[in-house]
Order: C-alpha cells, then structure tokens, then sequence
C-alpha cells in the first residue's frame, strides 16, 4: 500500500472521533509566538487535518488555509472551523504559487512522511524569499535503540505511521531542503494511553496490541511509561523549528 493510501485509509476512518481527542493537543505550545507571525500574513499548513493547530492563528493573521489529503479531514474541519481555507492535495506537489505564503507550517505531519525532505522543499518553495517554514512533529529521544522500539509501538497504534525522529534529524531534514534555523523548541509533556488511543477511534484488538507491547517494551521506547491503575502514563516530547531560505 502506497504511503498517500495508508494515510487516507487511516484518517478518513477516524475522522469525527480524531477531531475530539486532539482538540487540544497543540495548546500547551508557543506556537503563533515562535512563528513570528504578523496580523498581515497569510499562514498555510500543509497536513492540517482538522484544522486544530491552524485555528490557534486565529486573530494572529489575517488569512488561514489548511491543505490535507484527506477528504473526510477537511470535512470535519470545514464544519468545525468555516473561517479557514481548506484545499485538498498532496504535500509533494502544493497547489500554490512559489513565494505566496508568508508563513508555511505543518503539525504532526512528518512522522507520516518516509521521505519528508521534497515536502519541506515545497514547504519553502511556496514560502518564498521573505518567507518561514515552521515544523512541528513529535520526535523520540537520540538514542538509536530507544528510537526503534517507539517507531514499532508507533506503527502499531497507527498503520499510517511511518517514522518518528531524533531532534538532530529534524535539523539535518531542514538544513537539506535549503533552510537555515532561526529558533527551535522542544517541549515534554505527560499523556495517557487512554487519551492517545479513543476506544471508537482506534479498534479494540489495536488497542490490546500497544498495551501488550508496552508491557513487554515500554522502557525500552524512551516515553516513561508508568503504570497508573487500569491506565499507562507517558511522555509526549514535540519539536518545533522556524527556518528561513539558507
């Protein structure tokens, strides 16, 4: 199966139930003030699902678009959020003109993406001269093993997962698209599995799967799953990085 059908497969399915549970996930981080984003510009997010970090530029900017490549994503967020622009399309080839967009981001997108390098290059072609790109995704610790063993328990839970990364790849990743880093950030926080895997969203079986292999392997990730009664308590780790034409 091609990575765009995983993902499609994935996201058109848990559409309704994904808009809820990640409803806000984004807003323990700095995003609109680490993107130096002016109340002028024009922000665009590649990956935007439904449309719950792109709504956080609401009032920010003066122009929000969110492109997905899933039909049932940008339905959800056309219900949710009808101020934003929505355009389905892939991330490889943007419909959009070079040097357009003042500010160009995506958000829990990359993991989803085995060759993220073409993508991030559209990101800054549509970015322009003046323009930024801003990255954010979820990322695993340095080490190799520890990356391994959450990259498995990730694809468990998510069939369209493709590869989360250490902090230096993401930089290697922007550097080699032609990007220079003005600022990156990283951020820890604590979830649950209960609240990263909806029964309804995810299927019960997946679900018995990711809590078997955390019994067997959770130390291993790197996450400090820590059991708390009939729940797992873990660390959720995101980078965000803001890069401009090298």
């Amino acid at each position: 199966m091609s990575e765009e059908r995983a993902i499609q497969e994935e996201f058109e399915r848990a559409a309704p139930a994904f808009a809820e549970r990640t409803r806000g996930r984004f807003d323990d981080l700095p995003a609109t003030g680490f993107s130096r984003v002016e109340s002028h510009e024009t922000v665009l997010e590649v990956g935007c699902g439904t449309g719950n970090f792109l709504r956080q530029f609401r009032g920010h900017a003066q122009r929000l678009i969110g492109l997905d490549l899933t039909a049932g994503m940008l339905g959800v967020a056309k219900t949710q959020h009808p101020d934003l622009g929505l355009v389905q399309g892939n991330a490889r080839r943007l419909p959009f003109a070079s040097a357009s967009v003042d500010l160009v981001t995506s958000a829990q997108a990359l993991h989803h993406i085995w060759d993220p390098i073409p993508v991030v290059m559209e990101m800054r072609r549509v970015a322009g001269p003046q323009g930024r790109v801003m990255v954010v995704d979820q990322h695993t610790t340095e080490s190799y093993e520890q990356a391994s063993f959450m990259n498995q328990l990730e694809a468990i839970r998510d069939p369209s997962h493709a590869v989360s990364r250490p902090p230096s790849a993401f930089r290697i990743i922007i550097t080699s698209s032609g990007l220079e880093i003005v600022d990156e950030h990283l951020w820890e926080g604590t979830n649950r599995l209960s609240q990263w895997m909806w029964p309804g969203e995810f299927p019960e079986e997946r679900i018995e799967q990711v809590r078997g292999f955390i019994e067997k392997h959770g130390p291993e990730t790197g996450m400090d799953w820590e059991r708390d009664g009939d729940d797992w308590v873990f660390t959720r780790r995101r980078m965000m990085i803001l890069a401009r034409r090298a």
